[in-house]
């Protein structure tokens, strides 16, 4: 009988200091935001079935929550293989180790600041996010079985949002709405020192996921004052702003106005195989492009109006894709955005031997196969003089 009321005591003692779910959200909650500043290891990882992408990228990630920058609240510097990516509170810049180059911004746009891949899914945007999403009754947050994650045993919780998903672009740190479907996330934290270990959406179907996985954290007030300039990189490297730095492509770019068109052949979206040379139009007109590329999208509607209006008077116009998306994804994405357009895919190549650094980008050649107009990005007017006046 004692042996029981021992054991009886010691079940309810245990499960009285068992931690809710909404404790040890809380909690992490409240050591993110204690901290001034955080620096750690990060392994990015977007995989998409549907378009065969899986890409991984690692960077060393520091935030300095002290700014008094009322752009985003914090400041940050990131160190990856290709080079640094860096937001002292005021400029923004970021350098290419390969191109000995670095690009700067004396006045970015949120959006600009908050453009790297590293703070998608970032601690900088969970510490932000996380407070909303737990006071917030219409999202389902549901603790699954604890797991062990990078040799750390961790909390796992599966949050669901039904009509709301965390904000693209200069909208990462807040919840947007209206959306359909729900959008799942997972965050895994750890059971050692309540910091994630990973965050990030899980798409429908199990078609993909994209995951920051956070390692080797560190407080530190060490860090030298000269990270956040950008006079510290060796005179070799060239310093430009990203405005002039783009401009200079741009002008580089028109240097293709009078030069052939480089020939190609590609398939179409039918199977039909399309050769450059062998096009009988008074008019092409070629647009480089990507899935979900913004500009590429708002180009849709006027392209597919530009085709209905000039297509009998001797315009023919094609897309052809340049990151080699499978053909059978590209005809789901072209169903879903009304793309009439021909579409032509695995043009990387075919992208390379145009220099085609952006997207979306156009070239219109005229019956001889000369090169008459280029722009990286739409002009609508712009292009539909060039087209009345040549066709």
């Amino acid at each position: 009988m004692k042996k029981y009321l021992v054991l009886m005591l010691s079940l309810v003692f245990f499960s009285s200091c068992k931690k809710t779910d909404k404790e040890i959200l809380n909690e992490t909650i409240l050591k993110m935001t204690s901290l001034n500043n955080i620096e750690y290891d990060v392994i990015s990882e977007y995989v998409n079935k549907s378009y065969n992408q899986n890409r991984k990228d690692s960077a060393t990630c520091y935030f300095d929550f002290s700014s008094k920058d009322t752009l985003i609240g914090t400041k940050y510097h990131f160190t990856s293989n290709h080079g640094e990516q860096v937001f002292n509170g005021q400029q923004e810049f970021s350098s290419q180790n390969k191109d000995k180059l670095v690009l700067y911004n004396e006045k970015p746009l949120k959006r600009q600041v908050v453009s790297s891949i590293f703070m998608q899914n970032s601690f900088f945007v969970l510490r932000n996010l996380l407070p909303k999403i737990v006071k917030d009754s219409t999202i389902s947050i549901s603790h699954s079985q604890d797991t062990i994650l990078l040799g750390k045993d961790c909390y796992k919780f599966d949050i669901s949002m039904k009509g709301k998903f965390i904000g693209l672009g200069g909208e990462l740190t807040t919840i947007q709405e209206k959306v359909t479907t729900s959008i799942n996330y997972v965050l895994f934290i750890s059971k050692e020192n309540h910091l994630p270990v990973r965050f990030g959406n899980i798409q429908q179907k199990n078609q993909g996921y994209n995951y920051s996985t956070f390692s080797n954290y560190t407080v530190s007030n060490t860090k030298n004052d000269s990270i956040w300039n950008y006079s510290r990189f060796p005179k070799g490297y060239l310093r430009s702003t990203y405005n002039d730095y783009f401009e200079g492509l741009k002008k580089k770019n028109k240097n293709w106005i009078g030069t052939m068109a480089p020939d190609w052949e590609l398939s179409d979206l039918g199977g039909k195989t399309v050769k450059l040379s062998n096009i009988d139009k008074s008019l092409i007109l070629l647009e480089f492009w990507f899935p979900y590329c913004g500009g590429c999208v708002q180009a849709t509607p006027i392209l597919n109006e530009i085709q209905k209006k000039y297509k009998n008077k001797g315009l023919s116009i094609y897309g052809i894709e340049f990151t080699n998306t499978p053909s059978n994804a590209l005809i789901e994405y072209s169903e879903k955005q009304k793309v009439e357009i021909s579409t032509l895919y695995n043009g990387k190549n075919v992208s390379k031997d145009y220099g085609v650094y952006a997207a979306p980008t156009f070239f219109l050649i005229d019956k001889k196969g000369e090169i008459i107009y280029t722009s990286v990005g739409l002009n609508k007017d712009k292009l539909i003089e060039q087209i009345e006046n040549n066709i």
